[in-house]
């Protein structure tokens, strides 16, 4: 997405980037009404966040920047989830930290 999303400790994210809000909002699977009930806008809010016509308030945005460690957060265990399965079979069915996967792989 870009550097908060390469970067799990960066708080820095242009939410003002025209596509940026949509890009999370697709991500997540959710439609603009669920996003603006999230934020506690309105759905037009949201296309206009979307379009670059407006910028989210700064409550908002930190509302954003959470529901981005989420989706990443799921995408990870997604993503490792076959990863983990292996290392649960080599380790005789033993629980397996995501972390020490991932880390492992990268």
């Amino acid at each position: 997405m870009n550097s908060s999303s390469e970067n799990p400790n960066s708080t820095e994210h242009s939410w003002e980037k025209e596509g940026s809000i949509r890009e999370l909002r697709l991500r997540m699977g959710w439609s603009r009404a669920d996003i603006a009930r999230r934020l506690g806008c309105s759905s037009e809010d949201v296309k206009m966040f979307e379009q670059g016509e407006r910028t989210p308030e700064s409550h908002m945005k930190s509302e954003l920047e959470f529901l981005l460690r989420q989706a990443d957060a799921c995408s990870d265990e997604v993503r490792l989830t076959p990863s983990a399965e292996n290392k649960c079979a080599q380790n005789a069915l033993q629980q397996v930290d995501f972390s020490r996967i991932k880390a492992e792989i990268e």
